[in-house]
C-alpha cells in the first residue's frame, strides 16, 4: 500500500444526543475529515454508564441530514440484532437519504449479544455474517432475490432501484476482532474495521489475516482496500487535558476486552506486559470494574495508540497506526462536553490529518 494517502473519519457511539450528533457530523465535514462521519451502535449495555442507547440508523440519518459530501458510515451494528431483510431496508433508507454516501458496517457486537439468549454454536459469527451480507447485497441489487440459507431465508420481488436513481451496490465492511472474521473480511467484504483499543501491533496482525483470507479464495485486495479501526481520540492545546479525557474510556475498553471479548491478542499485540492486566482482572472478580480509571496511565494509552495530547503528539501516534497499515482510522472523539469534542474534531481535521504521510508497507 505504498503511496496510498490515508483518510481519517470521526466516529461516535449512538448514545450521543441527536443534536450533538448533527453538530459533530457538521464539524467533521467542515474540518476536512474525508474519511467521513461514523456511528457505532450503542447497545443497552451502555446504560450501565448512564448513557441512553439510541438506534444507529436513526442516528446516522441525523448525521446525513447535517452533511453534504462526506461518507456516512456505520461502524458497526450486529447482524444478531435485526433480521438481514430489516438491515437491508435500513441500509437502503440511509443510503437514499444521504445521496449514496452510506457505508454499512457489520460485526458481532459482543457487548450487546453477550446478554442475548443466542445459540452461538448455531449462529457462529462467520456463518451469520456471510449469510447476512449475501442477503443485504441481494436485496440492495433490486433484482428478484430468493435466499435459502442455513440461518436466514427470504423471498424478495424485484424493484427497479437503479431506475429510481438508487444505488445497487452499497459497500459493506466487516468489523472483526478474531482471525476467522478478519479472514472473512478479506474473502467477501469491501473493507475491514478493527475494534476499539486497536494498536499498531494489532493492525499488523489483522491485516495479515485479512490478506490471507483474500488469497485463500484467489482474491487480490487493492492497495487502498479500506482498513479502519476505532481509535480513542482527544486533541487539545493542553495535552494533559486531552490525555485525561481519554483515560476513563480506555479503562472501559480494557474491561470490555477482558470480560466480553475475551481476546488476549488485542492486549498482547500492544506490547504491554500481561501482568499489567492483573489489577483489571481483579477488579472484575471483585465487581469493582467501574472504578479502574486510576489504573490507566499514559504508558498504557500510548501502547494502545490512543490519540490523545497536543496536535503534534496526536500526529505522532496516528502516523504509527498508518504506518502499520491502517488507512482509515476512525477517531472516537471523547471529551468532557460537546464544546471539547468539537474542538478535538477541528484540531484533528485541520492540524493533524493533513500532515499524515502515506504508509510505506
Amino acid at each position: 500500500m505504498s503511496g496510498v494517502q490515508p483518510n481519517a473519519g470521526v466516529i461516535f457511539k449512538s448514545y450521543e444526543p441527536m443534536s450533538s450528533i448533527q453538530a459533530y457530523a457538521r464539524q467533521t465535514e467542515e474540518s476536512g475529515c474525508t474519511g467521513g462521519f461514523w456511528i457505532a451502535e450503542a447497545y443497552h449495555w451502555f446504560r450501565k454508564y448512564g448513557h441512553e442507547a439510541r438506534g444507529c440508523f436513526a442516528s446516522l440519518s441525523a448525521a446525513a441530514m447535517a452533511t453534504k459530501k462526506i461518507p456516512i458510515g456505520l461502524g458497526i451494528t450486529s447482524p444478531y440484532m435485526r433480521h438481514p431483510t430489516v438491515q437491508a431496508s435500513e441500509c437502503n433508507a440511509v443510503d437514499e437519504l444521504s445521496g449514496g454516501r452510506f457505508i454499512m458496517g457489520l460485526g458481532a457486537g459482543k457487548v450487546g449479544t453477550e446478554y442475548l439468549d443466542l445459540d452461538m454454536k448455531k449462529y457462529s459469527p462467520v456463518k451469520t455474517h456471510r449469510e447476512a451480507i449475501e442477503m443485504i447485497r441481494g436485496i440492495a441489487s433490486g433484482e428478484a432475490f430468493r435466499y435459502d440459507g442455513e440461518l436466514f431465508k427470504c423471498d424478495m420481488p424485484a424493484v427497479d432501484r437503479a431506475g429510481r436513481g438508487l444505488r445497487t451496490d452499497i459497500p459493506i465492511y466487516i468489523g472483526a476482532t478474531g482471525p476467522l472474521m478478519q479472514k472473512l473480511a478479506g474473502k467477501i467484504s469491501d473493507g475491514l474495521l478493527l475494534p476499539g483499543l486497536t494498536s499498531a501491533g494489532f493492525t499488523t496482525y489483522a491485516r495479515e489475516n485479512c490478506w490471507a483470507g483474500a488469497e485463500s479464495v484467489g482474491r487480490t485486495l487493492a492497495d487502498d482496500f479500506p482498513v479502519g479501526g476505532v481509535i480513542l481520540a482527544a486533541c487539545s492545546r493542553d495535552g494533559r487535558k486531552a490525555k485525561d479525557a481519554t483515560r476513563s474510556y480506555t479503562a472501559t475498553y480494557v474491561i470490555n476486552k477482558l470480560r466480553n471479548i475475551k481476546n488476549d491478542v488485542i492486549l498482547s499485540t500492544s506490547g504491554y506486559p500481561d501482568d499489567a492486566w492483573a489489577p483489571f482482572r481483579a477488579a472484575i472478580a471483585a465487581g469493582t470494574e467501574d472504578n479502574v480509571t486510576h489504573l490507566v496511565n499514559d504508558d498504557i494509552q500510548r501502547a494502545f495508540n490512543v490519540i490523545s495530547g497536543t496536535p503534534d503528539e496526536c500526529l505522532e501516534i496516528l502516523q504509527e497506526l498508518v504506518d502499520a497499515g491502517m488507512n482509515l482510522p476512525l477517531l472516537e472523539v471523547v471529551g468532557a462536553n460537546e464544546a471539547d469534542n468539537l474542538e478535538s474534531i477541528r484540531l484533528l481535521g485541520e492540524e493533524v490529518v493533513p500532515r499524515l504521510k502515506p504508509a510505506t508497507l
